[in-house]
């Protein structure tokens, strides 16, 4: 039996829309070994939905690899353990497809690079920014490369900022979410996006924390989703007023992600729930490590 553990996932980090990833120190693990059929089992978040399935994510990504290098998958043995908070906004779907797909790789002798695995999972997942910190971890972005399917950068994550998560009871579709932008954009919302990325990526490298309120405004999609999370701006302002450093949607949400410094963690958390409370939308926070490495093995 082959068990991997595959980190949560935020994507977009205010400006960075399609490109921006940090894996976290949260995880949803993933046990298989080949069957003649399908027995899913599950425990944690969405155990009593996912047992006894055969048509989920996972099981897709472990007949992917195994279709991949020219052998049938007709079945396995699985069983999930769900930590990560299925709200949305955290890569729960990422992390699915990264399990699936490492540990059919890791059963079979790891043919499969971890770049080949980040190819087939965004075959899979669709948006690299949230599986390729699952796979690699650590603060990640990623392109499309004409040279190769997908070219990627690790960056380096201040180690002065701790990660705070409001995580309400409240559920964004993400292709609801995405069916809220537009096709086109002004030049000046993709200056403004484009400068703030930079910024971003720049302070992150140069340890700038004091940048990183100025670093995270985004004129492209942020503005566009918060209709669908009563009291997105309130959130966001109550956590700079208890001292976060940089806050933002987590992936499309309703999770809110933010960056604060030592001691400010229960602070910023009570006070964006709070916010959320007074929305009448209960709600939940985590403080959580960032994760270096993106899956491993156990």
């Amino acid at each position: 039996m082959v068990k991997v553990m595959v980190p949560a996932t935020s994507a977009n980090l205010g400006p960075g829309f399609d490109f921006l990833g940090l894996a976290l120190d949260l995880y949803n693990t993933v046990s298989f070994k080949p069957a003649d059929e399908w027995y899913v089992t599950a425990e944690g978040y969405g155990a009593e939905v996912l047992t006894g399935r055969s048509d989920l994510l996972v099981c897709k990504a472990l007949q992917r690899v195994f279709a991949e290098i020219g052998k049938e998958l007709k079945g396995g043995i699985v069983h999930l353990e769900n930590h990560i908070p299925p709200a949305g906004g955290l890569g729960t779907s990422a992390s699915a497809i990264v399990g699936g797909l490492a540990a059919a790789n890791r059963f079979l002798g790891e043919p499969l690079s971890r770049d080949e695995l980040l190819a087939l999972a965004v075959e899979i997942e669709g948006h690299p920014d949230n599986v390729a910190p699952a796979v690699f971890g650590g603060l990640v972005g990623v392109v499309k490369s004409p040279s190769q399917p997908y070219t990627y950068l690790k960056i380096p994550f201040p180690s002065a900022l701790y990660v705070v998560l409001a995580v309400p009871k409240l559920r964004v579709p993400t292709v609801e979410a995405r069916n809220l932008l537009p096709k086109e954009v002004p030049l000046t919302e993709a200056v403004f996006n484009l400068s703030r990325t930079g910024l971003l990526v720049g302070a992150c490298y140069a340890g700038r924390v004091d940048l990183f309120r100025l670093a995270m405004e985004d004129a492209l999609h942020q503005n566009r989703r918060a209709v669908l999370i009563p009291g997105f701006h309130q959130v966001v302002a109550a956590a700079y007023q208890e001292g976060a450093l940089g806050v933002a949607l987590s992936g499309s949400g309703p999770t809110i992600i933010a960056f604060a410094p030592e001691n400010r963690q229960q602070a910023v958390g009570t006070g964006m729930v709070s916010a959320f409370n007074e929305q009448g939308i209960e709600a939940q926070w985590l403080s959580v490590a960032v994760n270096h490495d993106g899956f491993r093995f156990v």
